[in-house]
């Protein structure tokens, strides 16, 4: 025999009904909007990174390695004659030890990849120089490598419009 529902019952299963049909889905971390954020000065002059003023790609997104979190962009820029690779105030990663700048060909630094130093800091505006003469053509990837743990805490694509960069 079945037993008649007791209004305490079917008030607790239409509570669990409701908060299950309101909450919210889970989120991935590369997927959460608060990663994604873009320098709203870059939309007042979207032709900036068409070769117009210094800018030479438009910016692109760092993406977390493995377990890891980063957000930010970068664009490769020329500032007192020298290229530069330059970090938006959005760039953030995850702590880890011996963090480096390294341009890559792949997704693991190989003999030919170009280590541009430590990472200054977690988060924030920053930029590295480039060597004069370097052909971005050769790599890939813009890495964040752990030396010590020797595994990429971020990268992002590489997008670079061939070659050396023009001199305006």
């Amino acid at each position: 025999m079945h037993q008649p529902l007791r209004p305490s019952n079917v008030l607790l299963a239409g509570v669990l009904a409701g908060a299950f049909l309101l909450a919210p889905p889970a989120l991935q971390a590369q997927q959460d909007s608060s990663m994604m954020k873009h320098d709203p000065a870059m939309m007042d002059h979207p032709d900036q990174t068409m070769g117009h003023d210094s800018a030479m790609a438009p910016n692109m997104m760092f993406m977390g390695a493995e377990t890891h979190k980063a957000a930010g962009d970068y664009e490769i820029v020329e500032a007192k004659g020298m290229q530069q690779i330059k970090f938006t105030d959005d760039f953030s990663v995850d702590q880890a030890p011996e963090l480096h700048v390294v341009l890559s060909a792949g997704d693991i630094p190989d003999r030919n990849a170009l280590d541009l130093g430590k990472l200054k800091k977690k988060q924030g505006r920053q930029s590295y120089d480039l060597p004069k003469g370097t052909d971005l053509s050769k790599y890939r990837k813009l890495l964040i490598w752990s030396k010590k743990l020797n595994r990429p805490v971020a990268s992002a694509e590489l997008h670079a419009s061939g070659g050396e960069m023009e001199h305006m």
